[in-house]
């Protein structure tokens, strides 16, 4: 919905009755997910709301992002580095806006979707003028080249409002993918959709020539739709579309989809108390509704895969301006729905606050739910806003969502987008959310200039967004854990534990070996526990369809030269170029000396050993990151528990008041819940070997004997201190401080520094390629373009140096230099674009702390 002249939403109730990023330090609260780095995606003058955003199932270094702006068109944008700068195809920023070639003239409200042929659809109301009242119809667009070209999709007349388009695979016959189409049409809903069985227009359809009319949607506006992995296809409205409420959740199933059937009848999925125009504090002058989302659940190996989850707005009293976030879900396509909502936020019920349009996606790898909102909760007048978060894992019965987390440092006040005699919409009826491969990407308007990049300073709305994901984890030194929510404890069990587990079938399992040391260590603030210590050993991960491990010989002692990789108990070298797995994922050696590990699903493994010549032993350092894995002794923390989570998604509670309580749950209860098994390891087994299956370890108290082996003294604290004294990170140098005067093993702090300066300076090389017209002339102009990212912490500095391209493996000419903004463009000649293998190693300046990193191989388009 764009700016009215006609008084707004209130006028109405009454007649009806690229890119600065800015990391977010907020007080921790132990929530599952953080926001690595906020952006403004606009950077534009006057206001920009109402946005949507789609990543490219088949490729997440593209994203696509559309939202309101003033006057006539939207804006638009496109990233190829998985959001972590944005481009500009079109000069003004604008779609739709009149240029030839982007559509008809667009009103506002986009809706955008990406299928996994590669096919962008952008869905929007088109219009004649920038007054909503002239809204002449619904206009699809289609885009084969990543938003950077379109064409007419599909174009239905009327005045409508708020139109959705949606994408999906399903196993439906004929119908390898589908898209889907609702709006509102006075007086209902309408709907239509086609089978999708390739990339381009002439492989969509055909649409039906009449859409489907909704039954039972009369005045049931403000909606979504979905589609479920068999073709199914529901849709979700809000009735009535007007007035403060209360109201109802109306949802309608289309059992054969892209069949014959039609929709059926409409059934209530909930009551709720937000009216279609609802005035609330933050909100005040345009309103808001309840916002229905809905999302399946599309992940064949989770426990729920096929359910059907509906997010939406009540109020715990009417007009109380209490609103909440709540969650219903569905084993049956929405025929009935659990009896008891799910309340989403988590902040106290006293004073009152609001929070307003949610936005609901799936990972469809993992099954992992992520919920966004507007939330005033930080406002003592309940009239500012900042975007928050939460996550839940399907591995419970009843989704249980973790604390949620502000992924906005923004603080906004409403009046971002009034102009000269229009009525100030305010946020608008929705903001955006997609969610692939362990990060999610929301989207929203946000006037706070937070970045320093908004032209206009504090007066408009800007598109705002960020990278929204599990926190990174680590397993360090005599191991001190980082769990996926950033809390810090150590766990000196023996034997083999599931580190981090996810529901599509990723696994990172470590091998804990007991280490003799004639010194007793001090208490361990976060369990209050002293114990005897261990080492991490070896590690093992599940990588799709492989078993990756990196583990000492198995054969005699400890190879001092370095660790063992075997893929599916194959010996492997570990080399610089990784080895490419089938079914996607990578293996090869870090810019530090260790061991990567790039999984299908997104996420990254790193193990940066370290040798320890008295004891004859290699230890590991592990850390993950842009995972979905919230399982596990790295995994999650619920609400009021000390511990993570046990495998069935039970929580341990409250730290238990005296010590040996605290090491019983510790290491009997919740370690052997975790602990591995013969049946489900992954490790390579050699002869079994009693050091590291030892259930007894660790001693609480002194001796901290293993026998038959000899135990390493203590270093002074001095020493502790001075060779730990250039990490920068304070958890990791108290860390180091702690193994070196336990063990006496100076080499502990070696591998401390060449873990941060991979966490800090490691990089990951993003190979697009891309197309644009020639300025002379029709023909288009084809490329390829390099940009080195930090691979785990966001920084303020540039990548320097140059990209070496590759084409089957052999060097392209000369190295080409990055510019100005870190990239690297190489525009081949006599190149054949129907066939090619291209890949890209970045090559740092001899200045730059930045380390050298060598892209995935990129085929040319199946």
């Amino acid at each position: 919905m764009k700016a009215t002249s006609l008084g707004g939403r209130r006028a109405l109730a009454a007649c009806l009755s690229a890119v600065i990023w800015l990391s977010i330090d907020v007080a921790h609260t132990s929530a599952q997910i953080v926001g690595e780095a906020e952006r403004n995606v606009s950077e534009m003058e006057d206001f920009q709301n109402e946005c949507a955003i789609a990543i490219n199932p088949s490729n997440r270094n593209e994203l696509f992002v559309a939202c309101n702006k003033s006057g006539p068109g939207l804006f638009f944008a496109r990233s190829i580095d998985r959001g972590h700068s944005w481009i500009y195809p079109d000069a003004d920023k604008a779609i739709a806006d009149g240029d030839p070639g982007q559509g008809p003239l667009a009103c506002c409200d986009p809706s955008v979707a990406w299928d996994s042929f590669g096919n962008l659809y952008v869905t929007y109301l088109a219009n004649v003028s920038d007054i909503e009242d002239d809204v002449t119809g619904v206009v699809t667009l289609i885009s084969t080249d990543g938003g950077q070209t379109f064409e007419i999709l599909t174009e239905f007349a009327g005045s409508a409002d708020q139109p959705t388009v949606v994408a999906e695979n399903t196993t439906a016959a004929g119908a390898p993918v589908a898209v889907w189409i609702v709006w509102y049409l006075p007086h209902r809903m309408r709907a239509m959709g086609a089978a999708v069985n390739g990339l381009g227009r002439t492989m969509i359809g055909p649409f039906p020539y009449t859409p489907q009319s909704v039954p039972g949607t009369n005045s049931c506006s403000f909606g979504d739709v979905t589609i479920a992995p068999d073709g199914t296809v529901v849709q979700a409205c809000q009735v009535p579309k007007a007035g403060e409420g209360p109201g109802h959740i109306m949802i309608n199933i289309d059992p054969d989809g892209v069949g014959a059937l039609p929709f059926g009848p409409a059934v209530v999925a909930t009551p709720t108390n937000v009216g279609g125009i609802d005035f609330i504090p933050p909100q005040d002058s345009h309103g808001v509704d309840a916002e229905a989302g809905l999302a399946y659940d599309r992940n064949p190996a989770s426990p729920h895969f096929g359910r059907l989850y509906l997010v939406y707005t009540d109020e715990v009293a009417d007009e109380g301006n209490d609103t909440d976030i709540m969650l219903l879900y569905s084993d049956n396509n929405g025929e009935t729905w659990n009896s008891t909502p799910i309340r989403v936020n988590d902040d106290p019920s006293s004073p009152v606050r609001s929070q307003f349009l949610p936005r609901i996606a799936t990972n469809p790898l993992s099954g992992n739910i992520l919920v966004c909102w507007h939330d005033a909760r930080n406002s003592g007048s309940n009239t500012e806003m900042q975007e928050f978060c939460s996550a839940s894992t399907p591995t419970s019965s009843v989704p249980s969502f973790f604390p949620n987390k502000q992924v906005g440092a923004g603080t906004s006040s409403g009046t971002g987008s009034s102009a000269a005699g229009k009525h100030d919409i305010q946020y608008g009826d929705y903001s955006g959310l997609d969610y692939l491969q362990g990060r999610a990407h929301p989207v929203w308007a946000d006037q706070s200039n937070i970045t320093g990049d908004n032209p206009d300073g504090t007066l408009t709305w800007e598109a705002e967004t960020n990278r929204v994901g599990g926190g990174p984890m680590a397993s360090e030194g005599d191991p001190h854990i980082t769990t996926v929510d950033g809390i810090h404890y150590d766990f000196q069990a023996s034997g083999e534990f599931i580190a981090a587990r996810a529901a599509d079938g990723f696994e990172v399992q470590v091998r804990q070996t007991a280490i003799p040391t004639s010194s007793f260590p001090g208490q361990n603030p976060h369990t209050g526990l002293a114990t005897c210590v261990s080492i991490n050993s070896a590690v093992a991960a599940r990588v799709g369809k492989h078993r990756v491990t990196w583990q000492p010989s198995l054969v005699g002692s400890a190879n001092p030269s370095g660790m063992e990789l075997r893929i599916d108990g194959v010996p492997t070298p570990l080399i610089d170029d990784g080895v490419a797995l089938s079914g996607g994922g990578r293996v090869l050696r870090s810019a530090v000396g260790g061991m990567e590990v790039e999984f299908p699903n997104g996420g990254l493994l790193t193990a940066t050993p370290g040798f320890w010549p008295s004891q004859g032993k290699w230890y590991l350092n592990l850390n993950l990151s842009e995972t979905d894995a919230y399982e596990g002794i790295m995994g999650a923390l619920p609400a009021n528990s000390w511990l993570p989570t046990l495998p069935d998604g039970s929580s341990l509670s409250a730290r238990p008041a005296s010590l040996s309580q605290r090491y019983d749950v510790l290491y009997r209860e919740f370690a052997q819940a975790w602990r591995v098994s013969e049946a489900n390891s992954l490790f390579d087994r050699g002869q079994p070997s009693p050091e590291f299956a030892s259930a007894t370890w660790p001693k609480a108290s002194p001796p901290c004997d293993v026998p038959d082996q000899k135990s390493g003294g203590p270093a002074h604290e001095s020493i502790s201190r001075d060779v730990c004294r250039g990490l920068a990170d304070d958890e990791r140098r108290q860390n180091c401080i702690f193994d070196v005067g336990v063990t006496g093993e100076t080499g502990f702090a070696e591998t401390y520094l060449r873990t941060e300066r991979l966490e800090r300076w490691g990089t990951t090389t993003i190979l697009a390629a891309e197309s644009k017209p020639e300025q002379s002339g029709g023909t288009i102009q084809r490329f390829f373009v390099a940009a080195p990212m930090p691979r785990w912490l966001p920084s303020k500095e540039t990548p320097t140096g140059t990209v070496q391209f590759y084409v089957r493996g052999e060097p392209a000419g000369e190295p080409v230099a990055l510019d100005d903004t870190g990239r690297a463009t190489w525009v081949p000649k006599d190149f054949d674009w129907q066939n090619y293998e291209v890949s890209a190693r970045y090559i740092p300046a001899k200045e730059s702390a930045f380390l050298t990193s060598i892209n995935e191989t990129a085929n040319s388009p199946k």
